[in-house]
């Protein structure tokens, strides 16, 4: 199963809407005569990559899978079926798939055609990777994960803003991060200050770059960011204020836009965005954004895991990592891994918050 969950990492932010999923294929003998992981989506699924990989060696022999196999025709037929016509004869699942299309379908499937099926096996470390897949099933949205670099004093900047706060390997995990992601999310006014171009670096021998998601209610940013010249797609958000000729020429320099109603604050309602977001079929996103956007996305509620690396130097003034205006003392950041990245410390965990009679909720809305 490690080796399984091993493929299914590789292929993480390459197959959505699908989840990232590994699959080996051990011959009755003990030996690994196959393997593969889910390819994009409408390709085949990891289970028919390793069937395909093990040949005419899957007679008598098990498959170990990190997600339930489906039992349902969408864009690829059911791999309950090509497991049964391979021959296989016992499937080690570690986790089901909350999917209502598969949920427990591909176990009861496979056992009363008399398959053995094993379940639970590294289910927690299956959890972790398919988290945004498991968030999109539920909920309809992406998984958010809201990324910073702080000092010990909590500042992201100087006052004039700009700069790198962390060190190089931090920073080498951040673009590690972004690979992992199907999007990436900022606000204007980190365009402006950084003109970022919100791509993985070094470029994936694959060319994968996630889809880049800019926050601009009133389309200000220039056609000439790096943004929308770094390849792939880049989404600008905007509201139904912003001028017609900027989204004219916005969308002649590659910009797709989505258009949404302003709030009372003349913004967009970051809910519907998400929503837009997972209509699209995206299941996971990396917030890199100043403390406005990350503070309204945790006012929204819509953050499910945060990303902090801590520069060990105090900065003395300068700008927060979160707006003051957010509810950030009613979150509580929920058994955080805290671990050294280069002269750095990274601080990981899941957010939860405390609603009105003071209960603690950490899962998905």
């Amino acid at each position: 199963m490690e080796r399984a969950l091993d493929l299914a990492r590789t292929v993480r932010g390459r197959t959505y809407p699908n989840p990232a999923v590994g699959a080996v294929v051990i011959a009755s003998d003990g030996t690994c005569v196959g393997e593969g992981a889910t390819q994009r989506a409408g390709g085949p699924h990891a289970e028919v990559m390793a069937l395909r990989s093990a040949g005419n060696r899957t007679r008598n022999a098990t498959l170990v899978v990190t997600l339930e196999p489906c039992n349902h025709h969408g864009s690829t037929p059911p791999c309950t079926s090509a497991s049964l016509e391979a021959g296989i004869t016992r499937v080690i699942v570690a986790v089901r798939d909350p999917n209502p299309k598969v949920r427990g379908g591909g176990v009861e499937f496979l056992r009363s055609h008399s398959v053995e099926v094993v379940t639970g096996v590294c289910g927690q470390a299956a959890t972790e990777l398919a988290q945004g897949y498991f968030k999109f099933i539920k909920t309809g949205r992406p998984h958010i994960t809201a990324k910073w670099a702080m000092t010990l004093d909590g500042r992201i900047a100087g006052p004039g803003g700009g700069g790198r706060i962390s060190g190089s390997a931090a920073w080498s995990r951040v673009h590690a991060l972004r690979d992992e992601v199907d999007a990436i999310i900022t606000g204007i006014g980190t365009i402006q200050s950084d003109d970022s171009r919100l791509t993985v670096r070094p470029m994936p021998i694959d060319g994968h770059q996630p889809v880049r998601v800019v926050f601009d209610s009133l389309a200000r940013i220039d056609p000439k960011a790096r943004v929308l010249q770094a390849g792939g797609e880049t989404l600008l958000i905007t509201t139904e204020a912003a001028p017609p000729e900027r989204l004219g020429r916005l969308t002649q320099a590659g910009a797709n836009i989505l258009s949404f109603p302003q709030n009372s604050l003349g913004r967009v309602d970051i809910v519907e965005v998400l929503d837009a977001l997972g209509q699209r079929g995206l299941t996971s996103a990396l917030l890199e954004a100043g403390p406005g956007l990350v503070g309204a996305f945790m006012s929204a509620h819509a953050i499910d895991r945060v990303v902090v690396f801590v520069a060990p130097w105090i900065l003395g003034s300068g700008i927060s990592a979160v707006s003051a205006a957010t509810e950030l003392n009613r979150h509580l950041v929920s058994s955080p891994t805290i671990s050294p990245v280069g002269s750095d410390v990274m601080i990981i965990g899941d957010v939860c918050r405390y609603g009105p009679n003071g209960t603690e909720k950490c899962s998905p809305e």
